[in-house]
């Protein structure tokens, strides 16, 4: 007799900056979500799909939990976060960050009762004392009642088999919820701006990472095999320092930053692209509950 088709959705969970996009990661080994050792990364919900004979198992990397947000981007964060912990999830694999958690830590967790729990202790090739894993572990699974504790480095990939194993025994009966071989419910567009977002992540320093957002005003494939895909997007920033600051002397860091995010971005896609990036000044808009709704963050 065959056995059923086993498919569910897993919710990646903890605090900002403990590697769930990371892990995400390395669960589909393809880069999908954007990584930054810059805390609030991730602001969007990311579903990654990893598929197998028998199963399908949707992951959702979720933004960091926050347990004061300090303003509605913030706020909005949290939203996303808290549902699809709470709406979406079957199972829920809730990362801890071994070298900078601390036992006291453990916040107000948007988790429902009746979900499985499945702490992930994370970083664990970072030296760290064994009395200092114990202690961590002893107080998240009081908090959490998690079904298992898993000691894993997302990064290097070790124990990551281990917990999808667990992952995958743990999945519902189901039919696929996608369609065969589709990595995402999000459009390559989506992704164009994360991607963007990367970069300044990575090449920008203090505010200007955090006070940006990326608009992708047009995604344009070229029906040509070969020839670029046209992608113009537009940077927001909320002060006119940052945006000088995103140019550079002469444009200079402008330039690299649109040809860093046009590589990484031919990168994903596996074809050629034209990149062309404006910045914006939209003040303070994280403030703003207009221009978050017209980023696409959501603070209901």
């Amino acid at each position: 007799m065959e056995s059923a088709h086993k498919a569910g959705f897993v919710a990646l969970a903890g605090l900002p900056n403990v590697g769930k996009s990371t892990l995400l990661n390395s669960l589909l080994k393809f880069k999908l979500s954007i990584v930054s050792h810059k805390p609030q990364t991730t602001r969007h919900r990311v579903l990654g799909i990893l598929e197998g004979e028998g199963f399908q198992a949707c992951f959702l990397d979720t933004p960091g939990l926050i347990e004061k947000p300090s303003d509605p981007l913030q706020k909005a964060l949290r939203v996303e976060a808290s549902r699809a912990i709470r709406e979406d999830a079957d199972l829920v694999v809730y990362l801890v960050d071994v070298a900078e958690a601390n036992p006291g830590d453990v916040i107000n967790s948007p988790l429902r009762s009746g979900v499985p729990v499945l702490l992930a202790l994370n970083k664990c090739d970072r030296a760290v004392p064994e009395t200092r894993m114990a202690a961590l572990e002893a107080a998240y699974s009081a908090a959490l009642n998690p079904d298992r504790v898993f000691r894993i480095s997302a990064l290097k990939g070790a124990g990551v088999e281990e917990l999808k194993a667990e992952i995958l025994a743990r999945l519902p009966e189901s039919p696929p919820f996608y369609e065969k071989g589709q990595l995402s419910d999000r459009w390559e567009r989506f992704f164009a701006s994360e991607i963007v977002r990367e970069q300044v992540f990575d090449l920008y320093h203090d505010e200007i990472p955090h006070a940006t957002a990326v608009v992708v005003e047009t995604f344009r494939e070229h029906p040509k095999k070969g020839q670029p895909d046209e992608v113009f997007a537009t940077l927001y920033v909320e002060r006119d320092g940052q945006k000088g600051i995103i140019i550079g002397k002469g444009g200079k860091d402008l330039r690299r930053l649109t040809e860093r995010a046009q590589a990484a971005l031919e990168n994903f896609l596996g074809r050629p692209v034209q990149l062309e990036l404006w910045i914006k000044v939209r003040k303070d808009w994280r403030k703003d509950p207009k221009s978050l709704e017209e980023f696409g963050y959501h603070t209901k």
